[in-house]
């Protein structure tokens, strides 16, 4: 698989948690796992096994290689004007880092984001970010994207910076094909490979746009899963009314 991207994508989806729970910590981030505004907006896009179906020559995409069909997926993914990530990386350095968030290329976004055991609830539309934390007590404080830490934190609300982790030089790798899979609905082909200790599965749509739905990380220094969904979908990040925000 295209190992230079995947790495690349799994340390940016670990800096980013690191950050935002670092940009955070003055308004005293804290975990915060209840439902409202921010969080998951759709249908987990959880992997459930077909029928083992191998993928043969009479199968989805039977005139791609594997490599084609990942550079295909990860070229769709690139063009989707907002999409929903649900992440989880158990990076050996940060630890365990988590993301349940709908971002579009304005920059919009609304969801969570956690590291360790610090979580935060985050809407951001346009120059304004609300966040909710522990210590907030379940009300959101509301500020603006100017100071730097603010702006470091709408930075992982930027869904053009996280889908250029899936820009590479468009090279075929050596996937394999695999079964065919379901994938929060959607008919996908699994493709495998592995880099050392480090084995990947990806998921890729086979009907629509052939968009990367799940990747599975096993071994090495950040194992887990990145599961993607709600593709050109409105991502609803909208402000909290006036009565849940702090003032003064």
């Amino acid at each position: 698989m295209r190992r230079r991207t995947i790495a690349t994508t799994t340390a940016l989806f670990t800096c980013v948690a690191a950050m935002a729970l670092t940009a955070c910590s003055g308004s005293g981030s804290g975990s915060d796992s209840g439902s409202g505004p921010g969080a998951s907006n759709g249908p987990s896009a959880a992997r459930t096994p077909a029928a083992a179906t191998p993928a043969a020559a009479k199968g989805p995409y039977a005139d791609l290689t594997g490599g084609q069909i990942v550079t295909n997926s990860f070229r769709a993914t690139r063009q989707a004007g907002s999409l929903h990530l649900k992440a989880k990386i158990a990076d050996a350095k940060e630890g365990p880092s988590t993301m349940d968030l709908s971002m579009d290329h304005k920059g919009d976004c609304a969801g969570t984001m956690g590291q360790g055991k610090d979580t935060i609830r985050i809407i951001k539309t346009g120059k304004v970010m609300y966040l909710k934390t522990r210590d907030s007590g379940n009300k959101w404080v509301k500020t603006d994207t100017t100071s730097a830490d603010s702006k470091e934190l709408a930075s992982s609300c930027d869904l053009n910076s996280f889908l250029d982790s899936f820009k590479g030089d468009d090279t075929d790798t050596e996937a394999k094909k695999g079964a065919t899979t379901t994938v929060g609905g959607r008919t996908a082909i699994a493709l495998t490979e592995s880099d050392g200790a480090e084995h990947y599965t990806i998921d890729v749509a086979t009907t629509g746009k052939p968009y990367l739905l799940k990747m599975v990380i096993t071994g090495g220094d950040s194992p887990g899963t990145m599961e993607f969904s709600q593709f050109d979908q409105p991502i609803h990040a909208v402000a909290p009314p006036k009565s849940a925000v702090l003032t003064g």
